[in-house]
Parts: C-alpha cells; sequence; structure tokens
C-alpha cells in the first residue's frame, strides 16, 4: 500500500475521537506499521563508540523509512495504486 501525506488526509471529530478519511476518494485510512522500526520511530542503537559497552542499549537512531513516527496513514481502498496504474496504464 501507497502512504498519504498529510494534505491527502481530511481529520474530523466523532464521538470516538479524532478519525480521518482519504482526500482523494473519500475511503477510510488506515495505520500501517513501519516494518523497519516494528512502530517504535528508532531502528538501532548507536552509542557513539566503536565497540559498545553500554550494558542494556536501547534503540536511539531514528528510522530513515518512517522518519521517526513509527509508520504511515494509508487508503483502505488503494485509490492512489489505482491511480497510478490508471495513468500508467
Amino acid at each position: 500500500m501507497m502512504s498519504l501525506e498529510e494534505n491527502e488526509i481530511e481529520w474530523f471529530e466523532t464521538n470516538w475521537g479524532k478519525e480521518g478519511q482519504c482526500k482523494l476518494c473519500g475511503s477510510s485510512i488506515d495505520w500501517e506499521e513501519c516494518w523497519n522500526c516494528g512502530g517504535s520511530g528508532y531502528s538501532h542503537h548507536d552509542c557513539g563508540e566503536d565497540c559498545c559497552c553500554c550494558f542494556y542499549p536501547e534503540d536511539n537512531v531514528e528510522c530513515d523509512i518512517c522518519d521517526g513516527k513509527g509508520g504511515w496513514h494509508v487508503c483502505i481502498s488503494e485509490c492512489k495504486i489505482k491511480k497510478e496504474v490508471t495513468i500508467c496504464g
């Protein structure tokens, strides 16, 4: 699935909290967790030493796949993929 940019999501308040929908097609959106960091926003540990001597090394380097967000929003109807196929095909 292709991620939605922030300007492609319309946010509104509901009885259950803040909900979003795709501005391109009006479909619901879903949160997809980053495959690289597992949703934490950090990909690995780097303490700056050549040989790490940390007793409990915690991931502290921002994930370069999701930019530290932990994932991304996707349109559940995959309208961006369908649009690109239509344009290219």
